[in-house]
């Protein structure tokens, strides 16, 4: 990630500390990275109507979001229809699959309820979107037309379609009931088509709606025919070739009216040497922290056919970091459990309170032996029987802000102190964890190491507590004087608009901090 001193001005936005932009010196501070801890309840939603027949909760083909108007949890999600697949024959032209729609006050219990927009035999259903797939949700704040605060762009499947390219845009006031535009999305030179992981993002300071997304002709590289090849689901791949590089990978466009999309232009793709051979990257949802982007990074491996999720970090949304070595923020359960092969997050964290909830799909099954397994003869219980095929939605939880902490570790203590940064905020806030006996003080100094008078570490009331926005004092005062504002101009220096912080800590931990 290249770094830029501008980056320096942080307003009064949180920092959270996936990087070291902020940090000019650590003594005895290591950074841990935190995993969102599943609740007993889960799953939380799973197929039990009649009209449900695999409850598709994969990469993208469902989304949690919570409606401020009334603060419920909503989801979406995929229904596939899967009919028998005879060898030699697509297991997508012969599916049939719908947008499905749920509900919940507190996001653990859920209802379905039912509308006479796609009947079953006659009876309301749950389905909101017929003929529908991958839908790509965004909820639009600074939409003045209240029924257009939702808009979507998926996939249309008419029964027997066999091109996976329709794509559709759409806008609803309330998530349930659609209107098409008038005229389909259109994606650079791509026009009217995608391949089938769609997940949007709406930026609020931009006002630009992003999708990021896989592109059509993903799979269109010169292989060499003289090679001898298995001939199943995953194609022949070319290390250090990117003239043949075919595995999945992630694209991104943007648009300003939801349907005049840029040029797709690849954002992330695994790299050899540091992923491996059969990694492939299956969709990416961003969520906004402060002033950078936390990515969950969806992995898919061919060979052990499985699914999880990996943390990647934007400043600017385009260019991607892997986070904590590239190991998983979140593992598929593991034998017996209900998500025992695959979890996903296509959908961002939702924050609760002191928490953030952390919605997840997963499966009992593998990712694809189900779909084309039985045409390729394969030796598994899931490729000839679909009651051994098992999605649903989980739910974890996270600390708010909880993916890392910088920590000082018993019996030492430690001293974290920022570079010189620029905020017009007058107070500290801090989410920090102190364990037993342990404390974090904090001093206020200028851009010469100077301690600006009355925000000493003597005088700083310390904090021994848990609190994910604690305000730190001193003396009993929490307004630190106010840096100028005003930019000086060259030779004089900028001295006076900045501030550094330094933090002394005991057996603690320090999630994030902010000037506000």
């Amino acid at each position: 990630m290249k770094f830029d001193p501008t980056m320096l001005n942080i307003g009064r936005e949180k920092q959270i500390f996936v990087d070291d932009l902020v940090i000019e010196s650590v003594e005895n501070i290591c950074r841990t990275w935190h995993q969102p801890v599943r609740i007993e309840e889960n799953p939380v939603l799973i197929k039990d109507k009649p009209w449900e027949h695999v409850t598709y909760f994969s990469c993208n083909t469902w989304q949690v979001i919570r409606d401020p108007k009334d603060n419920l949890f909503k989801c979406w999600y995929t229904d596939w229809n899967k009919p028998e697949i005879k060898p030699g024959e697509p297991p997508i032209g012969k599916s049939i699959y719908h947008i499905l729609y749920a509900e919940s006050e507190d996001g653990i219990v859920w209802r379905k309820p039912e509308f006479d927009i796609h009947k079953d035999n006659g009876k309301a259903t749950n389905i909101v979107i017929p003929n529908a797939y991958n839908l790509g949700l965004v909820f639009d704040p600074d939409e003045k037309d209240e029924n257009k605060r939702f808009k979507g762009i998926y996939t249309q499947f008419s029964p027997g379609e066999k091109d996976v390219a329709a794509v559709v845009a759409a806008t609803s006031g309330d998530g349930i009931h659609w209107t098409t535009y008038d005229s389909p999305p259109v994606l650079g030179r791509s026009g009217s088509k995608l391949d089938d992981v769609v997940i949007a993002h709406y930026d609020p300071i931009s006002r630009i709606y992003i999708i990021n997304t896989r592109h059509y002709d993903m799979y269109a590289v010169a292989r060499n025919l003289k090679n001898p090849v298995v001939g199943h689901w995953s194609p022949p791949y070319y290390p250090l070739d990117w003239s043949r590089n075919n595995k999945r990978r992630i694209w991104q466009s943007e648009s300003a009216d939801f349907i005049h999309w840029g040029e797709l232009y690849p954002v992330l793709s695994a790299e050899d040497g540091l992923d491996d051979l059969d990694e492939t990257f299956y969709g990416l949802c961003q969520y906004p922290v402060g002033s950078l982007n936390l990515g969950f990074l969806n992995v898919h491996r061919y060979v052990a056919n499985d699914l999880y999720v990996r943390l990647v970090y934007s400043r600017d949304g385009k260019n991607w970091e892997h986070l904590n070595k590239r190991q998983p923020f979140i593992s598929p359960g593991g034998e017996g459990n209900w998500d025992q092969y695959m979890v996903t997050i296509p959908s961002k964290p939702i924050e609760v309170g002191d928490e953030l909830f952390v919605f997840y799909g997963g499966s009992k099954n593998h990712h694809d032996w189900w779909i084309t397994g039985a045409r390729e003869g394969l030796d598994v219980p899931e490729a000839h029987d679909l009651s051994k095929v098992e999605y649903a939605l989980g739910l974890a939880k996270l600390r708010l802000d909880g993916f890392v902490s910088l920590d000082a570790v018993h019996p030492r203590p430690g001293i974290l102190i920022t570079r010189p940064l620029i905020s017009d905020g007058t107070t500290l806030q801090v989410n920090a964890r102190c364990k037993k006996n342990g404390s974090i003080s904090a001093e206020i100094v200028d851009v010469y190491d100077n301690v600006i008078p009355g925000f000493s570490r003597q005088e700083c009331d310390v904090f021994t507590g848990d609190d994910v926005r604690h305000t730190f004092s001193w003396k009993g005062k929490t307004k630190i004087p106010v840096a100028s504002t005003t930019r000086a101009e060259y030779p004089k220096p900028e001295i006076e608009r900045m501030r550094k912080i330094r933090f002394y800590m005991d057996k603690a931990e320090l999630y994030s901090f902010a000037l506000i």
